[in-house]
């Protein structure tokens, strides 16, 4: 079974840095699980296509983990 989940992160002005910050975790091999990223406008686009339940929870884990750091980032350099 192929699982298919999307998430679209509304960034305002910081989506370009939180790609680019994002990008080389592009490059890690996973048997189970593939991801990809977009950047439209001030939106970014989390793809991830998993083969089972447990690979698609763990994959989405990590992915929004990242994604959060990075924002968490992204607003303390900002903003200092």
């Amino acid at each position: 079974m192929l699982l298919l989940a999307e998430f679209e992160f509304y960034l305002a002005g910081s989506a370009g840095t939180i790609y680019e910050s994002l990008l080389p975790e592009l490059g890690e091999d996973y048997q189970r699980t593939k991801a990809a990223l977009t950047l439209r406008d001030d939106v970014l686009i989390l793809n991830v296509e998993a083969d089972d339940i447990v690979s698609m929870r763990a994959a989405l884990n990590g992915w929004l983990r990242l994604v959060k750091i990075s924002c968490e980032m992204s607003y303390i350099v900002l903003n200092i």
